[in-house]
């Protein structure tokens, strides 16, 4: 297996046309100083990536120059510019398949979920467990969460996106032990047509690997170390006192 990862970062698929004139996009977002996608990119380099795809609407990647932006990031950093609207997160991380459908190990993050957790510290928890993919949970009945439904000794054995079926919400982290296993489970929810409110998403396509008996382990974050970007004012608490407010 290889032990240096591919990463894809989802920060968006269309510009946001709410946002003010002159108003960067969240993940551009500084706190002391430093953009949001870079804090992210360099809590990844822990894991010595091959590569770290960063999934932006290019309308965005052509207007503030993402791609010179993230190459000096880190020398694994790619911009990707996504054309249009997809069908929901699953599809956007599909458009990277040429990086990602391979025997390599795969984690996908969301640029708008933040995690007071060291990447390298949960990856390495889901290796040492042999497992073939995992998630990161919290504690949440929230129905904006993707949910994971757990065995006695927290094995995933069934994931349900917005529809909390249990009290372990996911915190916007999944990492495949192959990336063509992620790639192979999308398809096969597609061809199911497993949608939900008209997208696809990632957390089900758990459900294709359960189906297969996949080993899938969850690493468990305490709520605080969880803090979602979704809205005008947690973008400005993180502004204003980064990471850890």
């Amino acid at each position: 297996m290889n032990k240096h990862p591919n990463i894809i970062i989802l920060a968006g698929t269309k510009a946001d046309e709410s946002r003010h004139e002159g108003d960067f996009p969240y993940y551009l977002t500084e706190a002391d100083g430093v953009p949001l996608i870079q804090s992210l990119i360099e809590n990844c380099a822990s894991l010595n990536p091959d590569k770290i795809v960063c999934m932006f609407p290019v309308a965005e990647v052509n207007k503030y120059h993402l791609r010179n932006m993230v190459a000096q990031m880190h020398p694994a950093a790619v911009a990707h510019p996504v054309h249009e609207s997809t069908m929901g997160a699953a599809c956007t991380a599909l458009l990277a398949s040429e990086d990602i459908d391979n025997g390599s190990e795969l984690m996908i993050i969301s640029a708008n979920e933040i995690l007071d957790e060291p990447f390298h510290k949960i990856i390495t928890s889901f290796r040492a467990q042999d497992r073939d993919a995992g998630v990161v949970i919290f504690k949440s009945l929230h129905p904006r969460y993707a949910f994971v439904r757990l065995t006695d000794t927290a094995d995933v054995i069934e994931a349900a996106e917005k529809n909390p079926i249990s009290p372990h919400a996911v915190a916007g982290l999944y990492w495949f032990k192959q990336g063509k296993m992620f790639v192979e489970a999308v398809k096969h929810m597609i061809r199911k047509d497993a949608k939900v409110n008209d997208s696809f998403y990632i957390a089900p396509a758990l459900n294709e690997l359960v189906l297969q008996h996949k080993k899938i382990g969850a690493y468990r974050v305490e709520p605080a170390q969880y803090r979602p970007l979704k809205s005008a004012a947690q973008v400005h608490a993180y502004e204003s006192h980064g990471s850890r407010a």
